[in-house]
């Protein structure tokens, strides 16, 4: 147990009592007792204060159900400036998200000054064999101010790449065709700081309650059953005539 500023070690010593000889004598019930009634004392103060932290602050575990915090930090797409954001977490070896894609690009192109699209990397390993390679490809390329564009390649040749052995073989060859500097390409794509980026987003993901992909969250909150393009694209029109 970390040692707790309100205590001193001196506080729940025993101090034995000499005995004639000068010498310390101490009796082993004593020093159990004592210890017994400290170890009591700490676990109740604890709890205590523990008990007062959680009615000052709520209990942290329920407002994250309640109302997840989704940030608009991330890929950029539309005007930066907008007070209605679309955040996506997405994959690139998903075909479902591909082709969301085609309907993320109609609402930008109809409403472009009022709208900011946010991409968030949420790469599924365990059904994408190769998506996190994908992910660090894009943000490699980001780096060099292509993201979007790898973007595009990646999920538009996902039959090339998405079930080979090497998928690096593909993701040089679209860096090639973008003209990025191909050493650097190469080195950013296994660099730490990178996939951390990439488990950043997957942990927001996770904490937001993200179950598959692609999944959106429109202001904050998560669009779910949504039965049709067109009632997707109603509900951003009606953000966006809402919007303060």
């Amino acid at each position: 147990m970390a040692k707790n500023d309100n205590f001193r070690k001196s506080d729940f010593e025993a101090r034995p009592p000499k005995s004639s000889g000068g010498r310390s004598v101490i009796k082993p019930l004593s020093v159990l007792v004592v210890l017994v009634v400290a170890a009591l004392s700490i676990a109740f103060f604890l709890t205590r204060r523990g008990e007062q932290a959680a009615s000052a602050q709520g209990n942290p575990a329920t407002v994250l159900n309640s109302k997840p915090v989704i940030t608009a930090e991330g890929w950029v797409k539309g005007s930066p400036t907008a007070k209605t954001i679309l955040v996506e977490f997405g994959d690139f070896q998903c075909p479902s998200c591909a082709l969301a894609q085609v309907k993320i690009a109609e609402v930008l192109k109809k409403h472009e000054k009022n709208l900011k699209v946010v991409f968030k990397q949420y790469p599924m390993q365990n059904v994408h064999r190769n998506a996190m390679l994908a992910a660090q490809a894009a943000e490699a390329a980001g780096r060099q101010a292509k993201f979007w564009e790898m973007s595009e390649l990646l999920f538009s040749r996902q039959a090339e790449w998405s079930n080979v052995p090497d998928p690096m073989t593909f993701f040089n060859k679209y860096a090639a065709e973008l003209q990025l500097n191909p050493d650097k390409f190469r080195s950013d794509v296994m660099e730490n700081e990178i996939r951390n980026k990439i488990y950043r987003d997957i942990l927001e993901g996770q904490m937001a309650q993200v179950r598959s992909v692609p999944t959106f969250f429109l202001n904050g909150n998560m669009l779910q059953n949504i039965k049709s393009d067109v009632e997707f694209q109603q509900l951003i029109d009606k953000a966006i005539q809402s919007a303060p």
